[in-house]
């Protein structure tokens, strides 16, 4: 049985909005192994024309990563024209990507990193800003550690993240 809605990391989302982010950042993860073998190319948009130019237009000038505080407010922006948080994390990363993909002193492998990380960060600002009170952190736990974890949340009937969580907040108690 599907849920309307979940939690991760406290912040709610519906499946609608989850959806095409989800699906964008699956399409950037099943290209990297492509991406090895070949030369870089930017993931195909799921945006309408109109959509996108709205998107492009709202984001500043430069290296995405180098301005946190004008993507938050590129995002803000975005969000005030009725934009959904999918839509968004989609749009900003394809707007992106032909700058990264343009430039010419990095590698195939620099180019994917550095996309990957910048979709990272998208997508923590993006859920982050829709929940001020949640703060998203990225903790890497190594393959043992996370097949435990998969276990006992699949044992409590819970996901990961909701298990994960359950066990800081009793930790912290």
């Amino acid at each position: 049985m599907f849920l309307k809605s979940f939690s991760a990391a406290g912040v709610d989302m519906s499946y609608a909005q989850l959806l095409p982010a989800t699906a964008f950042a699956l399409a950037l993860g099943a290209a990297q192994p492509a991406l090895a073998a070949g030369g870089f190319e930017c993931p195909k948009s799921t945006l309408e024309a109109s959509q996108a130019a709205t998107i492009k237009a709202a984001l500043p000038a430069g290296d995405g990563l180098d301005a946190p505080d004008a993507l938050d407010a590129a995002v803000d922006s975005l969000r005030a024209k009725g934009i959904g948080s999918g839509l968004i994390i989609d749009g900003v990363i394809t707007a992106y990507c032909p700058s990264v993909a343009a430039q010419t002193g990095l590698s195939d492998a620099a180019k994917t990193a550095k996309l990957t990380t910048f979709a990272s960060r998208v997508t923590r600002t993006v859920y982050a800003l829709d929940s001020a009170d949640a703060v998203i952190l990225d903790v890497a736990f190594p393959p043992a550690i996370l097949n435990d974890i998969n276990a006992k949340a699949a044992a409590a009937k819970v996901s990961p993240e909701a298990w994960v969580r359950g066990a800081v907040d009793a930790a912290l108690k």
